[in-house]
């Protein structure tokens, strides 16, 4: 997992696959301070989604909105974005093509 930190106010995060995708959003949830960021979370390297990773993820997804913070989840393979859709969990978040085109909502909604 990388890290970039693109403002002061969000977190661009590249993934990696299962298992260790649980333990990187593990770790994304640890470095969010009370206030919280805004996230942006690539899945282009991940190719698997199982329990644990939609669990961990549905946790940094929660504490986004409590904060009143923006998550992005951007290029899920075909494969994850079926565990999505399976699940019903893809209403739950909001989805961009890439990591380019997130970082642009997030900043003209800030306007």
């Amino acid at each position: 997992m990388s890290v970039q930190k693109w403002d002061d106010d969000t977190l661009v995060v590249h993934l990696s696959d299962d298992p260790v995708l649980s333990e990187d959003m593990a770790e994304v949830n640890a470095r969010l301070d009370d206030a919280g960021r805004d996230l942006v979370l690539d899945f282009s390297d991940v190719t698997l989604l199982t329990s644990s990773g939609i669990s961990a993820l549905l946790r940094v997804r929660k504490r986004n909105i409590e904060a009143g913070r923006r998550l992005v989840l951007c290029a899920p393979r075909d494969t994850v974005w079926s565990v999505f859709l399976t699940t019903g969990i893809d209403g739950l978040f909001e989805f961009a093509e890439n990591v380019t085109q997130a970082l642009a909502r997030i900043k003209s909604d800030r306007k």
